[in-house]
């Protein structure tokens, strides 16, 4: 199984890349940084879009959060401003080394009709209804409960919709309550609910990184990760 020259290393990955090509509305995918969970979504987003035509155009969005001390207003139009925050999909590209440059064909294309990848701001999506669209929400650990529900509610027709988070790397201290994270309650609600038939939830565990960042994170989730984030990942560990 590939996705524009993207296959499995380990049997979690394979799990995603298949919980991805079905019809259920909503997958999660949880773990630490390097495990694969965004270039695997895109991998198999610009497949189910661009070769298959099983959706009509893939958005991709994230909060833009800043590490560190705030950059303040950046320059230029919208585009401009986004840019920045969606390298981690320009950089996946490269890795797609024989498919990069019919990607970005796509992406960069002026006209909107023949464009089948978007990059809209988190902020711009309350009231759309997102038909025949593949949207990955990438950073979700992020966003808070407001935002996760106006994300979670723009399903239509033949849409699905694919939220990365790793509860190791919550930016703002307030989101790491998970009574105020959105995307632990949403995923949390979802498993209570017993909606099994709208989501799939897959944990990818293994580092496909240099092996320095399996052990920062295994640092950073003993000083810093509630235990209940951690319970609720496990809950989609592929046996």
């Amino acid at each position: 199984m590939a996705f524009f020259g993207i296959t499995s290393k380990n049997g979690a990955q394979k799990a995603l890349m298949q919980a991805l090509i079905n019809d259920k509305p909503f997958t999660f995918v949880t773990g630490p940084s390097g495990c694969g969970k965004t270039l695997i979504a895109q991998a198999v987003g610009l497949e189910r879009v661009v070769e298959e035509q099983r959706y009509r155009k893939m958005i991709y969005t994230r909060m833009q959060t800043q590490v560190g001390e705030n950059l303040g207003a950046l320059p230029g139009d919208i585009d401009e401003k986004t840019y920045p925050f969606i390298a981690p999909f320009m950089d996946n590209l490269d890795v797609m080394s024989d498919m990069s440059a019919v990607i970005r064909r796509y992406i960069l294309d002026g006209d909107e009709d023949k464009r089948k990848v978007f990059f809209d701001p988190i902020q711009t999506v309350r009231g759309r209804s997102l038909n025949h669209t593949f949207f990955l929400g990438d950073e979700m650990q992020n966003v808070d409960i407001h935002t996760i529900a106006a994300i979670a509610t723009r399903p239509g027709h033949n849409a699905k919709f694919v939220f990365t988070g790793n509860f190791s790397q919550i930016d703002s201290p307030r989101l790491r309550n998970p009574n105020n994270n959105g995307l632990y309650c949403l995923l949390k609600g979802l498993y209570d609910a017993e909606a099994h038939q709208y989501f799939d939830h897959i944990n990818l565990t293994e580092t496909q990184r240099h092996p320095v960042v399996e052990v920062v994170e295994k640092i950073l989730r003993n000083h810093d990760v509630p235990p209940e984030f951690e319970a609720l990942e496990l809950r989609g560990n592929v046996v």
